[in-house]
């Protein structure tokens, strides 16, 4: 009987109800066209932001305070600590190894060309590494780190002694993309090397000479060393409990910030992975990373409930309207022994069932407007994310339940006497 009943009134008034399960639908497609694009669009955007350079710099522990200007090590070559490039490998064995996108070792020296003092840079630039873990090899550099660098030529090779100068240094020395330069560094031997092109980096790469840290190394003496290790790291922004310490936590929340991509918890599985090692955080990176994706989120957040309340208004009015219109039936129910509970339950599936129709049109429509939208403004179509149907149809049927408590308070206030009265008076 109940369900012959909620038959009956599912087909009745068909209009007004494909209205509310479109509108359920509509709602239901925003809401997930948002959550996959921002699933999709959160590491793109992450990895996007990470083009402009490192967000993590590995340090000796032991190393003194560094003296520089304009990010260039004014010590001598020897001066300080050094990191060994044999230690490198680590970073791709720690646990969040697959979030280090891209590392460089970094050696500062300085050489004289053409009887002037020149700071050399040196760095990979796009270094293959052979991973147990990867049967591919894992290419990695400066040309990783920050692909966004404008460069007048090429950018030089790790195996041949090639350069580019920073386009302040080029002015000074008058030097231009295709010059053969000699270099006389702290270890004595001259090194000639050729200028593939001018680099236009910013004002830490303005006034330096780029060349692979082979060559380096050779003008400075100190071969398989470096000064530091820039990394881009993959990182989830910080929140409170990101900022703790890790030493004052519970073994149970230690496991959880160990588990989470944050800056410092990656830093800090560096550090455990590589004695006599010290992670410094560029927070300029991780702030900017941190405001971007809030504000994203808090933009998609909106739009969503926008989207939802629209859908529960909907099935909220049409389901009033059903109660307002079928006032003599339901009085009859309970005047013939029908509980509040039994109607309740009657309008509840109803809404169910316009929830769950709504909600799987809503989640196709919503991965097909993911797609496009990914398409046209970032460029890639967003994948459909299959994982997210349940949660979307148990969503769509919560915004219908939530829609017709109206409706069902009306339904509870309806005195049997008085409406089957006043429908015999004026039927």
């Amino acid at each position: 009987m109940f369900f012959r009943i909620l038959k009956q009134a599912l087909f009745r008034r068909s209009g007004r109800k494909s209205l509310a399960l479109l509108a359920v639908a509509a709602g239901m497609a925003v809401a997930t066209a948002m959550l996959t694009i921002r699933i999709n669009a959160g590491d793109d955007l992450n990895r996007e932001l990470h083009r402009y350079g490192a967000n993590l710099v590995v340090v000796p522990a032991a190393d003194s305070l560094p003296v520089d200007l304009n990010g260039v090590d004014l010590r001598p070559a020897r001066a300080g600590a050094h990191l060994e490039d044999s230690r490198l490998p680590v970073l791709k064995k720690i646990f969040w190894a697959h979030n280090i996108l891209a590392f460089s070792p970094v050696l500062f020296t300085r050489a004289v060309a053409g009887g002037q003092p020149v700071p050399v840079e040196g760095a990979w630039l796009a270094r293959p590494m052979h991973l147990e873990s990867q049967a591919q090899p894992f290419v990695t550099g400066l040309k990783s780190l920050a692909p966004a660098w404008m460069i007048d030529g090429r950018w030089p090779g790790d195996s041949a002694p090639e350069a580019l100068a920073g386009d302040s240094l080029a002015r000074r020395m008058h030097w231009r993309p295709g010059m053969t330069v000699e270099l006389k560094g702290a270890a004595g031997a001259p090194l000639r090397v050729r200028l593939t092109g001018i680099l236009h980096g910013g004002p830490a790469q303005a006034g330096v000479l780029l060349l692979g840290l082979d060559y380096a190394q050779q003008l400075s003496g100190l071969p398989g060393k470096s000064r530091e290790v820039l990394v881009s790291a993959l990182t989830k922004p910080e929140d409170a409990f990101g900022r703790q310490n890790p030493k004052s936590m519970t073994p149970a929340e230690q496991e959880r910030w160990m588990c989470s991509p944050y800056a410092r918890s990656i830093a800090y599985q560096i550090e455990q992975a590589w004695p006599g090692a010290k992670v410094r955080i560029v927070r300029r990176v991780e702030a900017g990373e941190g405001q971007v994706m809030s504000k994203l989120g808090l933009l998609m957040l909106l739009i969503t409930l926008a989207a939802l309340a629209a859908g529960a208004l909907a099935v909220g009015g049409v389901m009033t309207t059903a109660v307002a219109e079928s006032r003599a039936e339901i009085a009859l129910m309970k005047a013939l022994g029908a509980s509040d509970g039994a109607i309740g339950r009657l309008y509840f599936f109803e809404a169910a069932m316009l929830g769950l129709g709504g909600g799987a049109l809503g989640f196709v429509l919503g991965e097909e407007l993911a797609g496009a939208v990914s398409a046209h403004v970032l460029g890639y179509a967003a994948h459909w994310k299959p994982v997210l149907a349940p949660l979307m149809l148990l969503l769509a049927i919560g915004i219908s339940l939530a829609g017709c408590a109206h409706a069902l308070r009306q339904a509870a206030r309806l005195e049997p006497a008085f409406v089957l009265r006043d429908e015999a008076q004026h039927p």
